[in-house]
């Protein structure tokens, strides 16, 4: 284990009123049904932008989805609200995680592929009408944050699955961590 990752699981044990809250019966479902809802909103937003750019649905002009893209921020802020009560209450089954690692590492990219986008063509871009076809490199940016954020969902589903665990001599098995 890292020195970072123990300051890391030291400094989120220490918000103790937001790891109470989610260890009652109901606050950690909630949360979850949120970070549910929040995923929905996202992907759901910038998905269909996404694919509008590959060519999907020309009979929608680009800025008219583009106008759905704050419901996607919303979505955004919401899964970083409940993604850290999670990471508060349980910090070491998260820092110590490699999917949680993963996720991430493509959420940074997602967030990079996001910039490069509205710093370089978004202005051409939302003003395409009905039948517009987008650039290529437009259609790279989609295409990257499809995947980008595809893998940010199958990271985080990832996260039951390869929790860490107190190991023996023989050490870590296969994408697994150990904590002593």
């Amino acid at each position: 284990m890292e020195p970072l990752q123990l300051w890391l699981i030291r400094s989120f044990t220490t918000v103790e009123s937001v790891s109470a809250l989610m260890r009652t019966q109901w606050a950690w479902p909630v949360a979850e049904s949120l970070h549910f809802v929040g995923l929905c909103m996202l992907f759901g937003t910038i998905g269909m932008f996404d694919l509008r750019l590959l060519g999907v649905a020309k009979q929608i002009p680009i800025g008219a989805l583009h106008r759905l893209v704050p419901w996607g921020v919303g979505g955004y802020l919401l899964n970083m609200a409940t993604g850290a009560t999670f990471l508060l209450t349980e910090p070491d089954q998260y820092i110590l995680n490699p999917a949680f690692h993963l996720k991430i590492f493509f959420m940074g990219l997602a967030g990079l592929n996001i910039l490069a986008f509205y710093l370089t063509m978004f202005r051409e871009v939302r003003t395409f009408g009905v039948g517009g076809d987008a650039p290529r490199p437009a259609k790279v940016v989609a295409c990257a944050s499809l995947l980008l954020w595809t893998g940010v969902i199958i990271c985080g589903r990832l996260l039951t699955f390869y929790r860490p665990f107190p190991c023996g001599p023989e050490g870590p098995g296969f994408i697994a961590s150990c904590y002593s």
